[in-house]
């Protein structure tokens, strides 16, 4: 049971350091912006991780290295959902810490408007 719990605390540990970079802190602070309640979060964090690989997909072929060549990443592969999945652990966990502070903010802030 221990080992379950330590594997899980690495996964969420591993997803944050995945998208803890300019890139993945953009995405989600969009992401957050759009978010209206706490009901969206499964969502969104889903969302934002298509626009992460596709972005890392389409990434070289903007800055012409692909030979204007866009490569799918591969779907059958193992490696390639648990990229996927770790992305979307990540978004999970920024996403909630963006909308809490989001909420903190405009809650104060409309307290203070009246």
């Amino acid at each position: 049971m221990n080992d379950l719990i330590n594997q899980a605390i690495q996964t969420l540990h591993d997803g944050f350091l995945e998208i803890n970079h300019p890139k993945g802190l953009l995405i989600a602070l969009a992401a957050t912006l759009f978010m209206g309640s706490w009901r969206q979060l499964l969502p969104v964090a889903l969302v934002a991780t298509i626009i992460h690989i596709a972005i890392d997909v389409l990434a070289p072929v903007l800055a012409g290295h692909g030979g204007g060549q866009i490569a799918l990443p591969d779907f059958m592969t193992s490696a390639f959902w648990t990229t996927a999945g770790i992305y979307f652990l990540g978004y999970l966990i920024i996403i909630a810490v963006f909308f809490l502070l989001k909420s903190l903010l405009f809650r104060g802030s409309a307290a203070k408007a009246h």
